[in-house]
């Protein structure tokens, strides 16, 4: 026990001296309700209860203890009026327990007269329990508290207390010097329900996949404002405890009230001990203000952890209703402060190592909290709270089974069994879910025409516990695209290549997963200088599909027609945007993929070529005020560079046909700037009638991962470029149909690229997954083109793995 903790136990010790006199009850107010206190410490009040086998001295005002010879005796108070209504109540004692001796404290209330009925009337003995916080009084005995009231009978007046001595030795017994009984008033309080308070998400805490639970605050149910002890730690684990609670769940906000009155107002302390309390009926109250990283004081089982308190009767088992509360709530704290709930952690010098979610009784051998029905279930609430976390989402805004094929391919790359929970929102209509089941290092592929057939709208949401990757393939008649999805939502995002030139359609689409509507401002850069911005609103769970060339301003004319612009999309909420391309003859070209969350001053591009008909362009957007310089750099598998410097207009894209600059060759592309930009590789040929659009990656990484691929009556090519100084050895790990896998290994010299032709030696392969990791820092990409590209293809950047 620290001394700050000790000096303010003595001070409440002779708080209790003053304000006490024997027999009779005093208040230190709580700023919000009432508070009693009655006090036994004289020979007048041991010798007033009834008993036998115990003996009453005089020693320090009065001594309660085991007659001699005796080995156990119990002594029942006269009945105590308190001077108003009570509704909880706690005791703090003093006692020497020398080893073999036990002493139990048990408080009985009731509302009527003991002198109507003096048998009946009474409530239930509630058996009071020390806390794990010990301090020293005079003389060397301890100050023992309870750190939780219980419960009394609704309007309760008369309180009763029940003393139990025992001893393993005649010689030797428990001594009770002083006990007293803080009794609680919360009835004048409103409302006294919890099901009247409104609730909040929790407004703390780093940003997750898990949703944030819903709390009621502690402003709300306290009805007053404090400001958070300034003590702050990193938390590494999760301490569960209960608080016996008989009650019905209506009166848990009276508990909740009385706890935080006895432990602030009368112990002293300067707050909760607890972060979160959690009733039977699931409500979720604040505790300790301040959030997760408030250290807790008065706690000997160490202030690095949460402390969630569960209200349970102790010899049930937690309410559905809890149990689902506590699950989410140890999801979202395990997730946002990197505490695996099944994982461990080492204290001390690292040879003791403790359970991240552990029990109260776990870490202090005294405690006795939380009882046996809840202790049992533990292992079970890791699992469970594991399977919650949401490591991965993915989002899809596009999603379309009337035009096109389309399909959502899922891979585990864990080491476990992975469950993913598939979301196709119908705007209007209710959503199709759809779980899948996905062994370690196993792939699913959905087609969602089997789900959903003629669905115009179509967007998709994937989750799991499970760090999944996943791609959408999308197929028209002529041309097909694909590639990785959204996995943050964002509330500003960046299309730099845009066209409604020629036959192309650029279409926006503006995914809104939120309950609520959101709001964008969509500002529109044309390549020759002119900003115009559009306002629009997406309602909840809904999406928006903006075709440009069709924006029509109010003196008729269509200013977005025709020309090539970047965009920048600002919501006020989190949203997912993707974009949309039809073009060459009879709009029999496709290209589709996400915007861009995050600008940057590098991007890489491992593939492109100018052989053949291929046309590559890179499209470099500018949405700063100011003049972006930039330096475009190619390199080809012969570690020839070309390098090229441009000077880009503030709010304006810039468009780069790199057939001028490396005719007839396959490279690597390298854009520095000096200010953050956005960048977009446009890859069109068959006489553009077949095409992609890939946003470049804005980091190297030493592994990308490709969940979806197949070589079956296709050209599937992978793309690795090195634009370090070193070479990079680079492994690849191939999974096919029939959990078969196989590994190809090669060098990629420095500062050049490598093309490795998957359909050369795996050819026929309906299903391959490819995972590539390197000894240096590199970028890749993926090319697949069915039938050697008469089917169209499509070029997309793999996902960087750690």
């Amino acid at each position: 026990m620290n001394h700050r903790l000790r000096t303010l136990a003595l001070l409440l010790l002779s708080l209790v001296l003053i304000l006490s006199t024997p027999g009779a009850s005093a208040q230190p107010q709580s700023s919000w309700a009432r508070v009693g206190i009655w006090t036994l410490d004289t020979v007048a009040d041991w010798s007033a209860g009834a008993g036998s086998d115990t003996l009453v001295t005089n020693n320090a005002g009065g001594e309660l203890r085991l007659a001699n010879g005796r080995r156990s005796a119990t002594l029942l108070t006269p009945p105590f009026a308190t001077d108003g209504v009570a509704n909880a109540a706690a005791l703090l004692w003093q006692a020497e327990l020398p080893p073999g001796t036990s002493l139990d404290l048990a408080l009985r209330a009731r509302a009527t007269p003991p002198s109507v009925d003096p048998d009946g009337g009474w409530g239930e003995w509630q058996l009071i329990e020390a806390s794990d916080v010990r301090v020293q009084g005079a003389g060397g005995s301890e100050l023992f508290v309870s750190p939780d009231p219980v419960l009394l009978p609704e309007a309760s007046r008369y309180l009763q207390l029940r003393i139990a001595l025992s001893s393993e030795r005649p010689s030797v017994s428990a001594l009770l010097n002083r006990v007293t009984v803080a009794y609680f008033d919360t009835t004048t309080i409103t409302p006294t329900v919890a099901a009247d308070l409104p609730r909040q998400t929790i407004p703390s805490g780093p940003a997750t996949l898990s949703p944030r639970p819903t709390m009621i605050m502690r402003s709300t149910w306290s009805e007053s404002l404090e400001a958070a002890q300034p003590f702050r730690h990193d938390p590494r684990a999760i301490t569960i405890h209960q608080i016996d609670f008989a009650g019905t769940a209506e009166r848990s906000l009276d508990l909740v009230r009385a706890l935080f009155i006895h432990q602030t107002t009368v112990l002293g302390w300067a707050d909760l001990r607890y972060h979160y309390l959690i009733d039977p009926a699931g409500n979720l109250f604040e505790g300790r203000l301040g959030g997760p990283t408030s250290s807790v004081e008065p706690m000997s089982s160490g202030d690095r952890a949460i402390h969630v308190a569960l209200l349970s009767p102790r010899t049930d088992p937690l309410t559905p209703n809890a149990l689902r509360t506590l699950v989410n709530l140890l999801a979202w704290l395990g997730e946002a402060y990197t505490i695996e709930p099944t994982g461990w952690y080492t204290v001390g010098d690292g040879t003791t190592r403790r359970m991240n979610i552990a029990s109260h009784a776990e870490l202090v051998p005294a405690a006795t909290d939380p009882y046996p029905a809840l202790r049992e279930l533990l292992p079970q609430i890791r699992v469970l709270a594991d399977q919650s976390i949401i490591r991965s989402r993915w989002y899809f805004a596009e999603g379309n089974t009337v035009d096109y094929t389309q399909q959502l391919i899922l891979f585990n790359p864990s080491q476990t069994r992975a469950e993913a929970r598939v979301t196709l929102v119908r705007p209007g209509a209710t959503p199709l879910l759809r779980i899948l089941d996905l062994p370690a290092g196993g792939r699913a592929d959905l087609v969602l025409h089997d789900l959903a057939q003629g669905a115009a709208v179509l967007p998709a949401i994937v989750e799991s516990s499970a760090p999944l990757l996943v791609e959408r393939r999308m197929a028209g008649a002529t041309d097909l695209d694909g590639g990785p999805g959204i996995d943050k939502l964002a509330r500003t995002w960046y299309v730099a290549a845009g066209s409604t030139e020629a036959e192309s359609r650029t279409f926006l689409l503006l995914f809104n997963p939120n309950p609520q509507m959101v709001r964008a401002n969509i500002t529109y850069m044309r390549q020759d200088g002119v900003n115009l911005v559009q306002m629009v609103e997406v309602a909840g769970q809904d999406r928006l599909v903006i075709t440009v060339g069709d924006i029509t301003q109010p003196d008729g004319s269509q200013p977005l027609r025709g020309v090539r612009f970047g965009t920048q999309i600002t919501a006020d909420q989190p949203i997912a945007v993707e974009r949309t391309v039809r073009f060459g003859p009879d709009q029999s070209g496709l290209q589709i993929g996400r915007a861009i969350r995050d600008l940057s001053r590098r991007w890489y591009f491992a593939e492109g070529t100018t052989e053949g008909d291929f046309r590559m362009r890179i499209t470099l957007l500018n949405p700063n005020d100011q003049v972006s310089r930039v330096e475009a750099t190619f390199m080809d598998r012969d570690g020839q560079w070309v390098t090229r410097r441009y000077v880009v207009a503030p709010r304006m894209p810039l468009t780069i046909d790199a057939r001028e600059i490396v005719p007839d060759r396959g490279v690597s592309t390298l854009i520095r700037s000096d200010l953050p930009i956005a960048a977009e590789r446009e890859l069109r040929f068959n006489g553009d009638r077949a095409g992609s659009l890939s946003i470049g990656a804005s980091a190297l990484a030493l592994g990308w991962a490709f969940a979806d691929g197949w070589t079956q009556d296709a050209h599937y090519y992978l793309c690795v470029s090195n634009p370090g100084p070193l070479p990079a050895q680079v492994t690849v790990d191939l999974r096919f149909s029939g959990a078969t896998a196989e590994r190809q290994r090669f060098t990629v010299a420095a500062g050049s690229r490598y093309t490795l032709a998957l359909h050369e030696l795996y050819p026929s392969e309906p299903l391959v997954t490819a995972l590539v990791r390197s000894t240096q820092p590199i970028v890749a990409e993926r090319s697949i083109y069915p039938g050697g590209g008469t089917g169209g293809g499509f070029t997309v950047m793999g996902l960087p793995m750690p």
